[in-house]
């Protein structure tokens, strides 16, 4: 199951004209920290403590949290209240800090098949506490003409560990496993008991790292056990933000719900907060089939098992459900039914194409097209990675009662016994440099900052590690611009591409080649001579509390947002 907020930025203007800034436009000195750190309040049945402090630049002149509502602060430094309850700061205190208490509980009443008979999603024992971090916003006033971002990051304050939208706080011990890129944190609380051994669970998730070749894997993966004695839990598993999770203790690996590569698919869905109504059902429908297909490819089900599975999506009421009409699901068919139409068309593609490409095709296709995926839009991409037939297929099982049979083992076989072209995209030894001036040299990827003016290099070898030739795309990036490198390989073969970027702004960028992600500092150039600050009127800034995504992130999806309503 995956949960997401829909955030929006408001801007309020005193005496100057807001302009939305370029990406990377603003210093990296810039910037207001916010900084959350969470401890359990045992002395307080169901609530959790946070603390959040401030580190402030001189072009902030006031500044107001926006706390979570239902908040019981219980001290503040450097903030005082007004008579409606909204807090401000002093203008003195150089790190200002508001201490509140928050319900910890979050119920769901949701159903599907991954839907137990309780109801939490998030909830603190007497022992241990599983929570959502706290969600605040922040209103500034500020001189000068480029907005400042909210950098934000969280804390545990106390035994526990915590991601940038969920924290564990109790005892605890990791295991780690860096695997295809990816480093999984796999969380055991003291009072969790197992059903997998760790090294089980981490080969599992690893196995599907490696087989989800789909685009841009996160480098940290958070992996949280749920303890479940005492506990009753609204679903098995929960993924939020871009790269956490948590499983229940007692989920098995081998089953074709495997709840934790389930969770697991839904880190990779790039595509899952751009989906029309249309196309809302994918995100589980992906999630559920693949859960399925590598617990099967990983030889821990038998096909029977998987065919099962499947065939949950046939029988009615499932099969009379129309997935492109949310409104007519019966029986959680974005699950059942459409798990079984995303293994048709993945069977189909397969044949079609004589293994060259399957549903992962489309899978990375949807991940890196940023527009909002339509069912138009979709049935484009099975067409453009297959053939019109498929396509046309894949409108006929979405915009339609139409349900697709499920194929036997023989059929399987002749799909899937041998792997489709798949593509692994690596950054080449000492492959990004740094030139400029009289200066050339590996940029320092621990922390990772160049000057304006100088040009990044990168170098990224592809190769073909699946069974049969095929077509690749490679893509490369800073920020929302793309380019995209496109080439065949037959197996086991290679080939190079090299990319470069001349950045003249300082600020802050995000760079993307193939399925690596830098995240760039630029700054200021030493013979530059510094900016003055402008005497503009100070500009007001509320930005909403939603995880620690910066707001230089919300204020480019507006100005995205913006535009697409314009066109």
């Amino acid at each position: 199951m995956r949960r997401d907020v829909v955030v929006v930025a408001i801007f309020v203007l005193v005496g100057s004209l807001a302009v939305l800034p370029a990406v990377g436009a603003a210093a990296p000195a810039d910037e207001i920290r916010l900084t959350t750190t969470v401890d359990r309040a045992p002395d307080h049945p169901g609530e959790i403590a946070a603390t959040v402090s401030f580190r402030l630049p001189d072009r902030v002149t006031e500044l107001s949290p926006e706390l979570p509502e239902g908040a019981t602060v219980t001290g503040t430094d450097g903030f005082s209240s007004s008579n409606g309850g909204d807090y401000s700061w002093d203008g003195r205190t150089d790190s200002p800090s508001i201490t509140f208490r928050v319900d910890a509980d979050q119920m769901t009443d949701d159903e599907g098949p991954l839907a137990e008979d309780g109801q939490y999603l998030f909830t603190a024992t007497d022992e241990w506490a599983l929570v959502r971090i706290p969600s605040v916003g922040v209103g500034w006033t500020q001189t000068g003409r480029e907005e400042l971002t909210v950098d934000r990051e969280t804390a545990v304050d106390g035994p526990g560990v915590a991601g940038d939208r969920m924290a564990y706080l109790g005892e605890y011990s990791v295991v780690r496993r860096t695997a295809h890129g990816q480093t999984f944190h796999l969380v055991i609380p003291e009072a969790a008991e197992l059903a997998e051994s760790p090294e089980a669970i981490l080969d599992s998730v690893s196995h599907a790292s490696d087989a989800l070749r789909v685009g841009d894997r996160d480098r940290e993966v958070l992996v949280i056990a749920a303890p479940t004695d005492g506990v009753d839990w609204g679903v098995r598993g929960l993924q939020t933000g871009d790269a956490e999770l948590w499983v229940q203790d007692s989920e098995r690996l081998d089953t074709p719900t495997n709840v934790w590569i389930h969770e697991y698919v839904h880190t990779r869905q790039a595509f899952a907060n751009r989906t029309a109504a249309d196309t809302r059902w994918l995100t589980e429908a992906t999630a559920t089939y693949y859960a399925a297909l590598l617990t099967l490819e990983d030889d821990r089900i038998a096909f029977d098992e998987f065919r099962r599975a499947l065939e949950l999506g046939a029988k009615a009421p499932q099969s009379t459900s129309t997935l492109s009409r949310p409104d007519s699901w019966q029986a959680d068919a974005n699950y059942g039914k459409g798990s079984l139409v995303v293994g048709e068309l993945d069977r189909r593609m397969r044949l079609s194409t004589d293994g060259e490409a399957s549903f992962g095709t489309v899978f990375g296709s949807l991940n890196r097209n940023g527009e909002e995926l339509t069912a138009d839009e979709f049935e484009a991409a099975v067409a453009s990675a297959s053939t019109q037939s498929v396509g046309t297929a894949a409108g006929d099982y979405t915009r339609t009662d139409a349900t697709p049979a499920v194929w036997s083992a023989a059929d399987h076989a002749a799909a899937f016994g041998q792997s489709p072209a798949g593509f692994a995209f690596r950054l080449a030894n000492a492959s990004i440099t740094v030139a400029g001036g009289d200066r050339t040299e590996p940029l320092n990827r621990t922390d990772p900052r160049i000057a304006a003016g100088e040009t990044l290099a990168v170098e990224v070898d592809v190769e073909n590690v699946g069974g049969t030739v095929g077509d690749y795309e490679l893509p490369f990036g800073v920020d929302n611009r793309t380019s995209t490198e496109r080439g065949r390989l037959a197996p086991g073969e290679t080939a190079s591409h090299r990319f470069t970027h001349t950045f003249d702004d300082p600020g802050r960028y995000t760079v993307v080649a193939g399925d690596d992600r830098i995240d760039l500092r630029v700054e200021a150039a030493e013979s530059e001579p510094p900016i003055p600050d402008p005497s503009d009127e100070p500009i007001a800034v509320d930005t909403p509390g939603f995880g620690v995504i910066p707001a230089v992130s919300v204020l480019l999806l507006i100005s995205l947002a913006a535009r697409r309503l314009a066109d």
